[in-house]
């Protein structure tokens, strides 16, 4: 059986903090999208209170997990737009 997971379309919040705190999701093509599965497990919804609580991070670290993230998306989808 495989692990369950949670799509996540909020690539700007969620997706990113998630990402920099270390836990990278899955990147799946959903027709014209991309969505983030995150494992359904005790990580994932420590760092979703973590994100709901707003704690501080690092600008210039949340911003280049954005981007790394954004180009990973860019990637998945054969560079298209």
């Amino acid at each position: 059986m495989s692990e369950r997971k949670i799509p996540v379309l909020d690539i700007p919040g969620l997706s990113s903090f998630q990402y920099l705190q270390g836990n990278p999701p899955e990147l799946v093509s959903q027709g014209t999208r991309v969505v983030c599965m995150f494992n359904a497990d005790q990580t994932f919804y420590d760092l979703s209170e973590r994100f709901n609580r707003n704690e501080p991070v690092s600008v210039l670290d949340f911003l280049n997990a954005q981007r790394q993230l954004k180009a990973k998306m860019f990637a998945l989808k054969g560079g298209q737009r």
